[in-house]
């Protein structure tokens, strides 16, 4: 049998060969993905839309607001563009992108003052700070800001048929505001530091009468009048409170709280006389 010798130079010449063949296979895939791509085809305005309502329809949130700001970008002089920056925005609340929501409902706003959807616009920026207030114990600074929104909505669109959202709004947002300050002089209450319980229990019933916190500020406020032996001040808070709040679970404590008062003025009354 003849055994052929291949020469060293020969077999690197083959090694080499194969190494410079793997070596593009490998590199292929780099090498196309880097090639010059195909420009994307941007929709008419009408295909664009329908994509995007698909999108939003589905509550694929993150790509209805892709498409929605294709629309936007691509087409700003389209009939219904109005109509497209409102589901963009919607589409950031649904999201609980709030701040991002508040800057395209703002759009609408400065943009589109006349369209339709401006008093929904402008209902939604409230709504939107809302919903980004902390708990009432916190910051109020988002509640602050949702119940002026609300106010100059209210103000400005009297005829909007949001009109009933806006009011259940505004009555959340000063039941919280009220709690807040209820919190607060309870707070101090606890302390014995009554006077700054007496400003913050004084401000729920002046600003908040008619929010739920205003019966326990109510009784509150007459028991810190108590504490300081103010009985006077103390009897026409309780009495108060009784009148206006006869179911409350506290109206028997106050009951008993206007007996000893009037056992003390009596008292008071007989050591005078002696």
């Amino acid at each position: 049998m003849k055994l052929t010798f291949l020469s060293v130079d020969h077999m690197n010449c083959k090694i080499s060969y194969v190494s410079v063949v793997v070596l593009i296979l490998l590199l292929f895939p780099l090498i196309w993905g880097c090639g010059p791509k195909s420009p994307s085809v941007i929709l008419d305005a009408e295909d664009q839309y329908a994509v995007a309502r698909r999108e939003f329809d589905a509550e694929r949130w993150d790509r209805a607001v892709v498409e929605l700001q294709k629309l936007v970008f691509n087409h700003p002089g389209a009939a219904f563009i109005d109509s497209a920056q409102y589901l963009l925005a919607m589409a950031y609340f649904n999201e609980k992108e709030y701040p991002s929501a508040i800057l395209e409902f703002n759009k609408i706003l400065y943009s589109f003052p006349t369209s339709p959807l401006a008093d929904d616009a402008a209902f939604m920026v409230a709504k939107c700070d809302f919903e980004m207030a902390p708990r009432a114990e916190l910051d109020p600074t988002h509640t602050e800001k949702a119940l002026d929104e609300t106010r100059r909505f209210l103000d400005d669109y009297p005829q909007s048929d949001r009109v009933p959202e806006a009011e259940e709004l505004l009555n959340r947002c000063r039941t919280k505001l009220a709690k807040k300050a209820y919190q607060a002089g309870y707070l101090y209450y606890r302390r014995g530091k009554y006077q700054a319980a007496l400003l913050y229990l004084e401000h729920v019933l002046n600003d908040y009468h008619d929010t739920e916190w205003a019966g326990p500020a109510q009784f509150r406020l007459a028991e810190v009048y108590y504490k300081q032996g103010e009985y006077g001040k103390a009897r026409e808070e309780y009495q108060k409170f009784v009148e206006n709040h006869p179911d409350d679970k506290m109206a028997g404590k106050a009951q008993e709280r206007l007996k000893k008062i009037e056992e003390k003025q009596d008292k008071g009354a007989q050591a005078e006389k002696d």
